[in-house]
């Protein structure tokens, strides 16, 4: 199966659950795409959330790098990561063809 989890509530418990969703999908050999929105970007610079330390573990599971939007801010928060954490994030594709999910899940 085939998902996009997006996590776009500026909350650590919904950002976990969100993302420890996908970690537990994946192991199960589902296909999955993380896009991590701008509300979620506090727990990405702060190095010991559980956010940022799952995200680094996103190669680990086959899951490709996460999805920011293709803004000046994500652009920001890139530079200013771990560069092992940024390495996990790129910006959200131009041309993105929702038919490619089975489902979309947003927390």
């Amino acid at each position: 199966m085939a998902l996009l989890i997006k996590l776009t509530t500026p909350t650590e418990l919904a950002s976990y659950e969100g993302c420890a969703l996908a970690l537990t999908l994946a192991t199960f050999g589902n296909t999955i795409q993380l896009y991590l929105d701008a509300p979620v970007f506090g727990y990405l610079i702060q190095p010991e959330s559980r956010l940022a330390g799952m995200i680094k573990s996103l190669d680990l599971y086959d899951i490709p790098p996460a999805w920011l939007p293709d803004d000046v801010f994500s652009g920001w928060a890139i530079g200013m990561l771990p560069e092992a954490l940024a390495a996990q994030l790129t910006m959200v594709p131009d041309d993105i063809d929702s038919s490619e999910f089975e489902q979309i899940l947003t927390f």
